[in-house]
């Protein structure tokens, strides 16, 4: 009888195991560069090759427009912008020195493949000013 119930436990525990999936991938973002930019991110999967990534940010200067994209590469190895980088519409700091944006690419992100997301000083400076590495979260 014992044997018989460890078995329906190991299988309860394997289908729950299977049923997970990463439904999103959340970043938080941390100052770069002695700037004072903080935040979280999250790209969403969409059907077919497509996600939804979304940021919000705060401790930027009042009035100011900041970059930010999705990159190929962990913050300390930043690659090449995932997407077309024209999608990834500038934010604009409001007078409470935080803003947001969203933006529909075309990418796929893989499990194990690092990847971040990165703030930039200026459209003329792209030094970066707040990193942070995106992680799968798991979902129902």
């Amino acid at each position: 009888m014992l044997r018989r119930n460890a078995a329906g436990v190991l299988a309860l525990a394997a289908t729950a195991v299977v049923s997970l999936s990463f439904k999103e991938w959340s970043a938080t973002l941390r100052p770069q560069d002695g700037s004072t930019v903080t935040g979280n991110a999250t790209a969403q999967p969409m059907t077919g090759d497509s996600l939804v990534v979304t940021i919000r940010i705060k401790g930027a200067k009042a009035g100011d427009t900041n970059p930010w994209h999705l990159h190929s590469g962990g913050c300390d190895s930043s690659g090449a912008v995932l997407g077309d980088p024209s999608r990834y519409a500038p934010m604009t700091i409001a007078t409470d020195q935080s803003a947001g944006a969203t933006a529909r690419v075309k990418a796929l992100l893989t499990i194990g493949v690092p990847y971040s997301i990165n703030v930039h000083r200026s459209p003329s400076d792209m030094s970066v000013i707040a990193c942070g590495n995106l992680r799968p979260v798991a979902g129902p």
